[in-house]
């Protein structure tokens, strides 16, 4: 079981859901599924480099530099700086795809992902609250306006979603990560910011 729940915290890892929600965006039966294929594989690039392996990349230094403890973040205080790395990755992408062919949805979910994190890295200052639960609250937020807002038959995730959501809740409490508070705060803190911003959009 505890294979299982490891397996499932990092296929659902934060830093990889991004990529699942550029996926469906360009998959979702909507008028973003003609986005043309040269911005969709530049968005997948830059998505790749800036929110995921940027972050990654930078752990080795905020431990040389004595700003985390270890790698696995178990500690509120070690997670603030590798948020800020990944707050930042995705600014620069936000700002490097800007004259990418039909990118406004793109542009508008690393604006989202921005203040997302920011705000995420604002609580963590003070308390610990689930990442996971942060980024696949915020993904269920997105696939339910975007299949309501654009008429997409992908809203049929949904169900699909909030049972990975469970699954990964249950993973994360069984690893002992979490208490229950942090992983239906982090949940709810997703689903809310992004229903507030992407439908403002």
């Amino acid at each position: 079981m505890r294979i299982f729940a490891w397996c499932v915290s990092v296929l659902f890892h934060p830093l990889l859901l991004p990529m699942y929600m550029l996926f469906i965006t360009f998959n979702s039966d909507t008028i973003f599924s003609g986005i043309p294929v040269y911005t969709q594989r530049m968005s997948y690039m830059l998505t790749l480099l800036g929110v995921t392996m940027l972050p990654l990349l930078s752990l080795p230094l905020l431990k040389w530099l004595g700003l985390i403890g270890n790698y696995r973040l178990i500690h509120k205080q070690d997670r603030v700086f590798p948020v800020l790395a990944t707050v930042v990755g995705a600014f620069l992408v936000f700002y490097l795809s800007r004259n990418l062919p039909f990118s406004n949805i793109v542009r508008e979910l690393y604006l989202i992902m921005v203040i997302l994190l920011s705000g995420f890295m604002i609580v963590t200052m003070r308390w610990k609250m689930s990442m996971h639960m942060t980024a696949i609250g915020a993904l269920c937020a997105f696939v339910f306006i975007l299949g309501m807002k654009y008429f997409g038959e992908v809203v049929n995730l949904l169900p699909f979603l909030i049972l990975i959501a469970g699954v990964l809740a249950f993973s994360r409490l069984y690893l002992k990560r979490h208490t229950p508070a942090q992983i239906y705060a982090g949940f709810f803190y997703g689903v809310i910011v992004v229903s507030v911003l992407f439908n403002k959009g």
